[in-house]
């Protein structure tokens, strides 16, 4: 009975876009999260932050796991190489950022 369910839902073009969609912002929310709550916590010494910070992570687990049961097996392959190709554009343009300004320091005036 589950997996007809499952093979009903997964048959949805919108219930796909969604999964799509919950896998692909899943990392950023708890990275961010859980950051911002032990930021705070090490600036207001309060304990609550970081209860909140594994409150927000937790959460984005649940998120995981309805992103890969609505996308399914070509949804989670989609997100993955998606964020792959967004980690790698993100970080080689910092990296030139870094090399241009270097090079533009070292530059001699004449």
């Amino acid at each position: 009975m589950l997996r007809r369910i499952l093979k009903r839902i997964r048959e949805s073009e919108r219930a796909f876009r969604v999964g799509l969609v919950l896998l692909i912002i899943n990392p950023p929310i708890g990275w961010i999260g859980f950051a911002v709550g032990g930021y705070l916590t090490a600036r207001y010494h309060q304990a609550k932050f970081m209860v909140w910070a594994t409150i927000i992570y937790a959460i984005t687990w649940g998120m995981s796991a309805a992103g890969v049961i609505l996308a399914g097996p070509r949804g989670v392959l989609l997100a993955k190489k998606f964020v792959e190709k967004l980690l790698r554009r993100v970080f080689r343009q910092s990296k030139t950022q870094t090399i241009k300004g270097e090079i533009e320091r070292a530059k001699i005036p004449k």
